[in-house]
């Protein structure tokens, strides 16, 4: 299967500015190296549809992911729980750091686990709890 991604460049941190179409271990490869640089951002969709969209930013042991079912609905992954509601973590979205509370904080392992299942086709609702903005 070929999904359409975007990502940040692994040394500069600078978003791309577009699209890129690749099988499967393409994206996948592109996002070890985000990991292995400790922080990112990415977007990936299946190339049949331009929605759903999951984007994933992390920093650390920490990520974020919004889930994009069309332009105007966008939806937040409830947190693992691996950090208190009451803390917070800044991760890069495109290009800019944005604080997230620890409701809606997951742990990388977990984040990369469910872009896994997202483009093995997962429906949304079996990737955990979204919370509309």
């Amino acid at each position: 299967m070929d999904v359409a991604w975007i990502a940040t460049d692994p040394g500069s941190g600078d978003p791309a500015s577009t699209e890129t179409r690749s099988d499967v271990d393409g994206f996948m490869s592109r996002l070890q190296h985000l990991l292995s640089a400790g922080e990112g951002y990415t977007e990936v969709r299946r190339v049949e549809a331009y929605y759903p969209l999951l984007t994933f930013s992390f920093r650390g042991d920490y990520a974020v992911m919004h889930l994009f079912e069309s332009p105007d609905d966008c939806r937040l992954l409830r947190g693992d729980g691996g950090l208190p509601a009451t803390k917070t973590v800044e991760v890069p979205v495109l290009g800019d750091d944005c604080t997230f509370s620890g409701d809606f904080v997951s742990s990388v392992t977990k984040a990369t686990a469910t872009i896994a299942a997202f483009i093995d086709g997962a429906p949304a609702e079996r990737l955990g709890e979204w919370v509309r903005l």
